[in-house]
């Protein structure tokens, strides 16, 4: 039997106040996407947050760091077309609940699964970026029979240890930083805030959107989620797909995406052949870390082309 969903719901025009008493920020909080309603939903015991469009098979966005749902802004619409498509905001992100632990890549995909029960999903299609990249991989792994076809975007895959140069490794300098100095490196000296920057190659965020971002990367939960998932990269997650990664199998169809420009993935290895049944690697031409914000209409042809 599962948990009740709490009835927390706001249209686009936000013509239905929310209640004061959920975690849900007051509507002007929120920021505008035409013909979206917004749900809380108990996972967990945390109130995650996701949005909601369209009609139809679902498909789930699962988004990176260090943003929230609205980074799909600009393809919810076309998508929604299409698809009954669900926006949540990982555990400690966006205007959902933080926890104190529950930031593996196993809790997280639990997450997943559990929100796909809540919402009475027998199975989905999937896509993840950057955060909800390794998220998916780990999902698709667990609960292949759960996700039809799945979308990488931004990201290493799990086999990059086979073949991968010394210059990728380097390239996420700031999950070492944040993991060494905690909150020293993300508030003090603005490391999250110089990624959402610098990772983006076409175009830029005007100051509005990247307002939009850190004024809940600033919450202390948000804060908190981003040292405890590094620090679990770094001491858990690695030392397993150093020792195991060999023995993964990728059976979910899957496309993974990498900008061009991503300063994170370039020399991403095709290593995964060997690991995949039938799984692809492109990049996204003239394209940075934010896929979706830099490259909508790629995005959504590509996706178009995959999806079936």
């Amino acid at each position: 039997m599962t948990r009740p969903i709490i009835a927390f719901i706001v249209s686009a025009r936000y013509s239905q106040p929310m209640s004061r008493s959920s975690t849900m920020a007051t509507p002007q909080d929120l920021p505008m996407v035409a013909d979206l309603e917004h749900h809380v939903v108990d996972i967990d015991g945390l109130r995650i947050h996701y949005a909601v469009a369209g009609e139809g098979e679902p498909l789930i966005l699962l988004h990176g760091w260090p943003q929230h749902w609205w980074s799909w802004r600009h393809v919810i619409g076309p998508l929604s077309e299409h698809y009954r498509v669900i926006c949540p905001d990982l555990r400690g992100m966006g205007w959902s609940d933080g926890s104190q632990r529950g930031y593996s890549l196993e809790r997280m995909a639990r997450d997943v699964v559990d929100l796909m029960d809540e919402l009475g999903v027998d199975r989905a299609r999937l896509i993840g970026h950057d955060w909800g990249l390794a998220i998916g991989y780990r999902t698709c792994l667990n609960w292949p029979d759960r996700i039809l076809q799945f979308v990488a975007l931004a990201g290493v895959h799990p086999w990059t240890l086979d073949g991968a140069p010394f210059r990728l490794w380097r390239a996420p300098w700031h999950i070492y930083l944040i993991s060494l100095l905690g909150n020293t490196a993300t508030t003090r000296l603005g490391v999250t805030e110089r990624c959402l920057r610098a990772w983006r190659h076409a175009g830029e965020f005007t100051p509005e959107e990247a307002e939009i971002f850190m004024r809940q990367m600033r919450r202390p939960v948000s804060d908190d989620a981003t040292i405890r998932y590094d620090r679990n990269l770094l001491r858990r997650e690695l030392p397993f797909f150093i020792n195991h990664y060999r023995a993964l199998r990728q059976r979910v169809q899957t496309l993974h995406l990498n900008g061009e420009y991503d300063p994170l993935t370039i020399g991403v290895p095709d290593s995964y052949r060997d690991y995949a049944d039938d799984m692809r690697l492109e990049l996204v031409p003239d394209c940075g870390h934010f896929i979706a914000e830099e490259r909508p209409e790629w995005l959504v042809e590509r996706l178009k082309r995959f999806l079936n």
